[in-house]
């Protein structure tokens, strides 16, 4: 799947965020954020960083053109708590680093 990685795109707020990963598939293109620390006391900035994207980006995801929005957790640390993924679920889809094809999914069955 082609892709473009850190991509500016401007919030609602006229905030300007840097995406890991925006990736095009001719069903619907997504936006993907890469959540990666080994460190637990990073772990929640990380998420909330997360979570201030999406919701700032959320107009991106309604409308013919709509985009979808996939957090990326790197499990490789065991540093993320089950309100982590909470969080994050309402305003993105879920995928974890360990599971790629639950990733590759995401992607392509984006609709």
């Amino acid at each position: 799947m082609p892709f473009t990685r850190y991509e500016k795109l401007a919030g609602r707020s006229g905030s300007s965020w840097t995406i890991d990963f925006h990736v095009r598939n001719p069903r619907r293109s997504s936006l993907v954020c890469v959540l990666k620390t080994a460190n637990r006391s990073s772990a929640r900035p990380i998420v909330d960083h997360a979570v201030a994207i999406w919701h700032d980006l959320n107009h991106l995801a309604a409308g013919p053109e709509a985009l979808s929005f996939v957090s990326l957790f790197d499990d490789t640390s065991d540093v993320w708590s089950n309100e982590d993924f909470n969080l994050l679920e309402s305003l993105s889809t879920i995928t974890r680093w360990s599971r790629p094809d639950e990733f590759i999914t995401a992607l392509s069955e984006a609709a």
